[in-house]
């Protein structure tokens, strides 16, 4: 016993030892090993929780947990973390344990309280805000969270305290709209008309940037008022709040007060207990050094020089312009159209990858023409000036310079001319090596410098031109190739650049001008206007339009960018600081820099120049400080069944944050570089490509040195599925005939096919759980949906049966009916154009596929191929069905439109032919019987007397669409009296937020599907289409019947479908279901039409989609039919706000 105690207590000892060893328990040092691994991991949990990274964020925070259990941030973090998951026993157990660290902070108790919240415990919820309040009387988002739950407690009971705290919330913001509005609404509803007439004024001084619409509203709220209306008011009032919404201040102010609707919950971004992380940008290296080295070129002269990369896998490497020569290297000279005895503009030739073989080839540009140069495999190159089809004229004109941009965003890059007198001209990339000749920037000449960047943060980017006279002009991205009136920002400038200098995640546009004063000139987003403001007063240099160039990049690489201005003469320096604030740097450096470039792959950027005398020479740059960097490389998937971007993702951006250290920069050439201080490595990286999808790289998962772009479906419809009392499953896509605006060439829009939807769910994969099936529908790509009707059919039917629906795509509509067939069986033989027998992938459902085809360079489009399949001797006399099963892969508005260009046709639908008997012709059954309407969808071929002979009947099956068939069968047709449909009640139909599904695909010829019991991310995964959504709760009563009144579901969405289970089946019958929908489907795809708003509403019985630029809420048909959908169920506004400032983390 004694020896047993000692031992215990010996053991207590050493357990008292270690935890007294742990770091939490001592005062913890910046400099602590394990302080900067819980930096970055904290830090990267935030970055990680902003992408479908959900595990990973998990797993870092509780690293940190682990590391400092007394840092109560990380604990609060993996609550909302756990929250996020559906997990609320967690959740309840990790603020907890956050709540017993630091039982009186701000952000705890506010998080406790939306847990509670959404586990609908009002009382509780109210109780953590109070004390959250008491805590942090100043916190704006607490003491409006407190209002709207005592609001939802009981709004009478409460009346008084909610008056108070929004009283208190506009001495503290008097400015702000929103507690304006709901200071008025409180005042009508309690019949004050005093209050709500006080405030209603103050409302009033605000009104001169008010749209028309919404002015006018404001009028009519105003006349109800004077006339003491108080029946009227709350109506029109909330009508009123529906015009404001959409204003990016009214936004604004609504972010001031409350959590964007996107948001489950949000994340404390700082440590409570752990000192605060000191470094974000580190100090500039003011001992720089830049020493004057010649340039190695085959050439001693040159006009023009440039480092540029021609081959992905290979390093870039320098290449002049001299004697009337492009020299490539010793052996490769290509003519260059121009006088090249003068320094030649920067812009004189490009790189540019125009036939999408990720090979770069080369454009120029000069006072006597423009030629194309082609690099072929073996790293010659081929003019190919005439083969792209534009006329001599523009072949042999005069031009300042060149560049290449995405004008439609349609995958491939095309150019932009600038004269030498007169506007710029825009050869547009047809896709088959061909260019249009196009001139959509109006009101402009003479362009000395072109840039091409997402400004307005809508995801589409500007054009913003320099022209000869100092004129710095914006044009703003309409999407589709077209382009607003230009925006004069300046007048008098000498050169142009842009930056995000001052990492806020938004791009600006930097200009100096000829007295050396540097301007930025940024879209504020909160007003919808331009601003200047001035960021270095004078530079003591005098310059010109024409000599003139400014390049932004980060020199010493200590992660704030750099200015770089440049004339003959000299060239000027100022180091971003510690602040990002500019730093001239003391040195006497040579003029004449031309470009940016890491001569030797040192990860330094070095600085090329010539000398007056046109001898080429560059700035090596060795620092003092041995700061480190990053180069990363971004690349398009492959060569074959993508194009949805250009080859090296041009025109795309991308964001790195390491610690807290954030930046984001454009990808404008196919390397992009970061300056990353004194962390090691970029530990995080996110990708927003030309074509809007996104992707996130993590250093810790094996971020590469190319960042190979995901191929995903941006589109692809609402997503079906079911629960059998253990699994929910993915069952397919629904609303697959209704895309609202999708493109399918320069000119048109596919019209509204059907509304209607029916499609089949198999048996095993629903059951009653205490008698209720459970269906579930989720939104999670890039899409607004728009539901007006969901319901549940049973369909009993004998045992030894099947059922199926004609999941089609076609013009005109398929026939939905249920179909009855006795159970399908294989048929007796596949095979594809080569002879290859296919019989076995396709002789059974079990989710292998078949790829009968090869691919062309588009998604959703293959070379002409065939199957033909086969069917054994067993012809019934009642009729047989042909069942095939699989999935497709579709092009989307973009693609449509790239390939509406040039000379490639787009997808054919399937076309069917028959053979019998001992004939060798095969006769056309259907020419275009379409293809299935999207992810595991089954199609039907009736084959009744389709053929002249019962003797060796075959199928051919012709197509050039991205179709992967998982089973082909065949089944003799039964009586459809046989079955009996039952249409069930519905007992619940709920809209709430879930998140993103986990997304997996088991090889390349299975498509991506959705795990729901994995939730990847909450976060706003997608540029929202802006606008108002349905509020969550209750909707039973907009989809109880096709009456043009709809849920409006945003991505991250979920509906939750109950419905009562009419029993079992008769005894000898076995049911099977099918899921009943109407509705419409928007996606955000840039060359959809009206693409980045929910707006213009869809309606019954239209056609063709009708879109305006000008249209609003006010005056929408839909709104006007049903404008109180607008009070009570269309409350929800929706922006891309969180999207775009994802990995900034405080805003």
């Amino acid at each position: 016993m004694y020896r047993l105690m000692n031992k215990s207590l010996l053991l207590l000892i050493i357990i008292i030892g270690i935890t007294s060893c742990r770091p939490a328990d001592r005062e913890v040092q910046r400099t602590d090993a394990d302080y900067q691994q819980a930096v970055a991991d904290f830090y990267m949990s935030l970055g990680a929780s902003q992408t479908d990274q959900s595990r990973f964020a998990f797993n870092k925070m509780n690293d940190v947990a682990q590391a400092f259990p007394k840092e109560s941030a990380a604990w609060a973090n993996l609550a909302v973390y756990a929250m996020r998951q559906g997990n609320f026993d967690l959740a309840l157990d990790r603020i907890g344990r956050s709540l017993e660290l630091n039982p009186e902070h701000e952000d705890v108790l506010f998080l406790a309280a939306i847990i509670d919240s959404r586990r609908g415990d009002m009382a509780g919820s109210i109780a953590y805000l109070q004390r959250a309040k008491a805590a942090a009387p100043e916190n704006l988002r607490i003491r409006y969270a407190l209002i709207q739950e005592m609001e939802r407690e009981d709004d009478i009971a409460n009346s008084p305290q909610i008056r108070e705290n929004l009283l208190m919330l506009h001495d503290m913001i008097p400015q702000n709209q929103v507690v304006m509005i709901e200071l008025v609404r409180l005042g009508v509803k309690e019949q004050d008309l005093e209050l709500a007439g006080r405030f209603f004024d103050k409302m009033g001084e605000q009104t001169s940037d008010w749209d028309s619409d919404t002015q006018n509203q404001y009028r009519l709220v105003e006349g109800l008022i004077d006339e003491e209306n108080i029946s009227g008011l709350s109506l029109e009032l909330s009508f009123l709040r529906s015009g404001l919404e959409s204003h990016p201040r009214f936004q604004d102010d609504l972010l001031q007060v409350q959590l964007p609707p996107t948001d489950v919950g949000y994340l404390i971004t700082e440590f409570i207990y752990l000192p605060a992380p000191e470094v974000k940008v580190a100090a500039p290296d003011l001992d720089v050094q830049l020493e004057k080295l010649p340039l190695e070129l085959p050439v001693d002269r040159a006009s023009w020089v440039k480092g540029v990369t021609l081959l992905e896998d290979s390093p870039p490497f320098p290449v002049g312009i001299t004697n009337g020569e492009v020299v490539v290297d010793q052996n490769v000279r290509l003519q260059f159209p121009g006088n090249t005895d003068t320094l030649l503009p920067v812009s004189a030739a490009i790189e540019i990858d125009y036939n999408y073989n990720f090979r770069n080839d080369i454009a120029v540009a000069g006072d006597n023409g423009f030629r194309l140069y082609r690099l072929n495999g073996d790293q010659t190159f081929t003019d190919v000036t005439i083969e792209t089809g534009i006329s001599s004229t523009v072949r042999n004109g005069s031009y300042y310079g060149l560049w290449a941009f995405d004008m439609d965003m349609d995958g491939d890059l095309d150019i932009l001319l600038a004269r030498q007198n007169g506007s710029p001209l825009v050869l547009r990339n047809n896709g088959d090596g061909s260019f249009t000749e196009d001139e959509p920037f109006r009101g402009v000449s003479d362009v000395r410098n072109f840039l091409w960047a997402d400004l307005t943060g809508d995801g589409a980017p500007e054009a913003i031109m320099l022209s000869v006279n100092g004129t710095v002009v914006t044009f703003n991205n309409m999407r589709g190739g077209r382009f607003s009136e230009g925006v004069t920002l300046a007048e008098n400038a000498a050169a142009i650049a842009v930056a995000d200098l001052n990492a806020d995640g938004q791009f600006n546009i930097i200009s100096v001008d000829v007295d050396g004063m540097f301007v930025k000139h940024r879209y504020n987003l909160r007003y919808a206007e331009w601003q200047s403001d001035i960021i270095i007063e004078q530079s003591n240099t005098s310059i010109d339009t024409g000599s003139a160039r400014l390049f932004i990049a980060d020199l010493d690489n200590n992660g704030a960018l750099d200015l770089i201005l440049s004339n003959a003469e000299q060239t000027t320096i100022w180091l971003g600081d510690e602040g990002r604030n500019p730093v001239l740097l003391d040195k006497v450096l040579p003029g004449g820099i031309v470009n940016v470039f890491d001569v030797d792959g040192n990860e330094r950027l070095d600085l090329l120049g010539i000398s007056e005398d046109l001898t080429p020479f560059h700035l090596k740059n060795e620092g003092t400080k041995n700061y480190n960097a990053r180069s990363i490389r971004a690349r398009a998937s492959g060569d074959l069944g993508d194009q949805r971007i250009n080859s090296f993702g041009i025109g795309g951006e991308m964001e790195v944050r390491s610690g807290l250290l954030y930046q984001k920069q454009l990808i404008s050439s196919p390397i992009v570089h970061f300056g990353l201080g004194e962390y090691n490595e970029a530990q995080m990286l996110r990708i927003i490509w030309p074509n809007g999808s996104v992707q996130a790289e993590f250093a810790e998962l094996g971020m590469g040195a190319t960042i190979f772009n995901e191929q995903i479906l941006k589109g692809s419809c609402p997503w079906l599925f079911s629960n059998d009392g253990e699994e929910i499953h993915f069952i397919t896509d629904a609303l697959w005939r209704s895309p609202l605006g999708l493109r399918i060439n320069a000119q048109e829009t596919a019209g509204v096919i059907q509304t209607f939807d029916r499609v089949k769910i198999p048996g095993q994969y629903l059951n009653p759980v205490n008698g209720i099936y459970d269906l579930r529908v989720t939104a999670e790509l890039w899409e607004t949906h728009f539901f007006d009707y969901a319901g549940l059919v049973a369909v009993d039917h004998p045992e030894g049966t099947e059922i199926f629906v004609d999941e089609r795509f076609v013009f005109p509509a398929p026939d939905l009916s249920t179909r009855l067939m006795q159970t399908p069986r294989p048929v007796a033989r596949v095979t594809d154009d080569n002879g290859n027998d296919l019989t076995e992938t396709v002789s059974e459902m079990n989710q292998t596929y078949i790829k009968p085809f090869r691919k062309t360079a588009y998604q959703g489009l293959v070379e002409d191929h065939s199957i033909v399949i086969e069917l054994d001797s067993n012809k019934p006399d009642s009729g047989e069905w042909l069942i095939l099963s699989g999935w497709l892969r579709p092009t989307d508005s973009s693609i449509n439109l790239a390939l509406s260009q040039g000379s490639v046709e787009p997808p054919r639908g399937i076309k069917v032919e028959v053979l019998s008997g001992n004939s060798n012709s095969w006769d056309v059954l259907h020419e275009d019987y379409g293809i299935p309407a999207g992810k595991l969808k089954t199609i039907l071929i009736d084959l009744e007397n389709a053929f002249n002979s019962e003797e060796n009947r075959k199928v051919r099956l012709s197509t050039t669409s991205e179709i992967y068939w998982d089973g082909i069968f065949q089944a003799r047709k039964m009586d459809d009296s046989l079955i009996s449909e039952i249409k069930l009640e519905p007992v619940l139909q709920e809209l709430r937020y879930r998140g993103f599904s986990e997304w997996n695909r088991a090889d390349a010829v299975s498509p991506k599907l959705p795990t729901y019991s994995e939730v990847a991310s909450t976060a706003q995964r997608w540029r929202d289409l802006e606008g108002f959504h349905t509020r969550f709760g209750d909707v039973s009563e907009l989809l109880a019947e096709i009456d043009g009144r709809y849920v409006i579901m945003n991505a991250g969405d979920e509906l939750i479908l109950h419905f009562e289970s009419p029993g079992e089946p008769a005894e000898g019958y076995t049911r099977s279901y099918i899921f009943v929908s109407d509705g419409w489907v928007k996606d955000g795809d840039y060359n959809t039409e009206a693409s980045a708003s929910v707006l213009p509403l869809p309606y019954q019985g239209q056609a063709d989609y009708e879109y305006s630029d000008a249209g609003n809420l006010f005056n929408d048909p839909v709104f006007q039919r049903h404008s109180e959908d607008w009070v009570n169920y269309h409350t929800r506004y929706i922006t891309p706000h969180i999207f775009r400032s994802a990995l900034l983390f405080n805003q």
